[in-house]
């Protein structure tokens, strides 16, 4: 059963890590102060989606299939680095 304590410390510390400044953060700021509040706002809207997106992956229990099956793994593994090299490639 989780404490009021327990409960407390954990809100406590997820809101300090919330806030502190992480990649995300830099680079919506970044974004924002070379393109202007527009660009700023479709990086948030991004990060949103993707977070939304990993979300809704763990709650249908993909993680868990990705956990246990060595194949799935490998072949999203895979289809990630394709897509970085995708990326590589264009820039």
């Amino acid at each position: 059963m989780l404490t009021y304590q327990i409960a407390l410390s954990f809100f406590s510390i997820a809101v300090l890590l919330a806030l502190a400044p992480g990649p995300d953060n830099l680079f919506v700021l970044m974004q924002s102060a070379m393109w202007g509040k527009a660009a700023g706002m479709a990086v948030v809207l991004g990060l949103c989606t993707g977070l939304i997106g990993h979300t809704l992956a763990v709650a249908v229990g993909l993680a868990a299939i990705f956990a246990t099956s060595v194949t799935a793994f490998t072949a999203l593994k895979l289809i990630g680095a394709t897509y970085l090299i995708y990326l590589a490639w264009g820039a």
